[in-house]
C-alpha cells in the first residue's frame, strides 16, 4: 500500500470514488480532471495493487492548505486509510510551515471525531452552508508549535 500523487490516468477511479461517496454533491468529471492537473492542488491517493482505495484533495495558498475532499472506497472504510492520508498532509504542512484546514458537515459526526482525534479544532461555523441546509464546521489543525504562538 502506497500514498501516491493522483495523475490523469487515475481520473476514472477518482471520479467513481467521488460519486460513490458524495452522489449529486460530487464534483463533475471536468472539475476533477482539471483539479488533478492544477499545481495549486495537492491530490494524493492510497493505492494498493494499482487500485485507489482512498483519496485526499487539498488546495494550497501562500500560508494555508485546505482539504477540500476526502473519501474512501466502500468496503474499505474504517481501516484507517483516510487517517493515513490526513497524517501525510499534516506532516507536509508542518514541513512547509503552512496551516491545515478543512470544512465538514456538522452532521458528519464520524468525520468530526476523526479530525478532532488528529488534532483539528473547530474555529468557525457557516450556517445553512450546504444544499441540505446543514452547517459547515471550519476546522484547523493545531500543532504544539502553533499553540505556543
Amino acid at each position: 500500500m502506497q500514498i501516491r500523487k493522483i495523475k490523469p490516468q487515475h481520473a476514472k477511479e477518482l471520479i467513481e470514488l467521488s460519486q460513490q461517496n458524495f452522489g449529486d454533491e460530487s464534483w463533475t468529471e471536468k472539475q476533477l480532471t482539471d483539479i488533478i492537473t492544477d499545481d495549486n492542488y495537492i491530490c494524493i491517493a492510497l493505492i494498493e495493487d494499482e487500485k485507489m482505495l482512498s483519496y485526499l484533495i487539498a488546495v494550497q495558498s501562500l500560508d494555508d492548505v485546505n482539504i477540500v475532499s476526502i473519501a474512501t472506497k466502500e468496503g474499505h472504510k474504517n481501516k484507517g486509510y483516510a487517517t493515513k492520508l490526513i497524517k501525510w498532509m499534516i506532516a507536509l504542512c508542518q514541513y512547509v510551515e503552512k496551516t491545515l484546514s478543512l470544512e465538514v458537515k456538522s452532521k458528519n459526526i464520524t468525520a468530526i471525531n476523526l479530525y478532532q482525534n488528529l488534532g483539528f479544532e473547530k474555529v468557525h461555523e457557516r450556517k445553512n452552508y450546504y444544499r441540505d441546509g446543514d452547517t459547515a464546521l471550519i476546522m484547523f489543525h493545531v500543532t504544539k508549535d502553533s499553540q505556543k504562538a
